[in-house]
């Protein structure tokens, strides 16, 4: 048995849940709004609207733990004035509903939102469990390198089928041929 020792390890432990918090006087609800900025806004827009957004989130005695540009991306879908690319920003917060409403108001009234969507993450979180971190930018799309591959690519696709056009007969050569082919089996059917 000396040999084949085998290290028993320490049954694992329960994970230890977090205790649910209910909702109180010292509790808030968690939200998260992400709205969509025309794309040919530039950087110093972005961030004042960012910022006039935060001011309502704390004025209404909210509290913002984090906002995210995603960046310019594409859309799912045309938004606005038939735009199908916008600068997407996620704000994630604590708030009540008088909050969120003021908040959505402001983005309704304001030209350059183009769209915006507000979920609610939590009924109940302690304020001093979710930190304040700092604002993060992202890249988002490259529309330039992505046009230039796409450029690329088409002109990739469109060699093999030059090539195949030269190599077929043309379309009148391909119409009197169907046409002798039904006429063949008119005949056939009629005998």
């Amino acid at each position: 048995m000396d040999e084949q020792q085998i290290e028993e390890s320490p049954a694992p432990k329960a994970a230890v849940k977090a205790p649910k918090v209910h909702p109180s006087k010292n509790t808030m609800r968690e939200y998260e709004t992400i709205y969509l900025l025309k794309q040919d806004l530039v950087t110093e827009q972005t961030d004042k609207i960012k910022e006039r957004i935060r001011g309502v989130i704390e004025r209404e005695g909210g509290r913002v733990i984090k906002v995210t540009t995603w960046g310019r991306k594409k859309t799912a879908f045309l938004v606005g004035d038939k735009q199908a690319r916008a600068i997407y920003v996620h704000v994630n917060y604590l708030g009540d509903g008088k909050a969120v409403s003021e908040t959505e108001r402001n983005l309704r009234n304001l030209e350059d939102v183009l769209k915006f969507q507000t979920i609610k993450l939590s009924d109940a979180v302690l304020p001093e469990s979710r930190p304040t971190e700092e604002d993060v930018v992202l890249e988002g799309d490259r529309e330039e390198e992505r046009s230039t591959r796409e450029g690329e690519s088409e002109d990739r696709q469109r060699a093999p089928r030059q090539e195949a056009a030269a190599a077929s007969p043309s379309s009148d050569d391909a119409d009197e041929d169907a046409k002798a082919d039904d006429e063949d089996s008119k005949e056939e059917v009629a005998e």
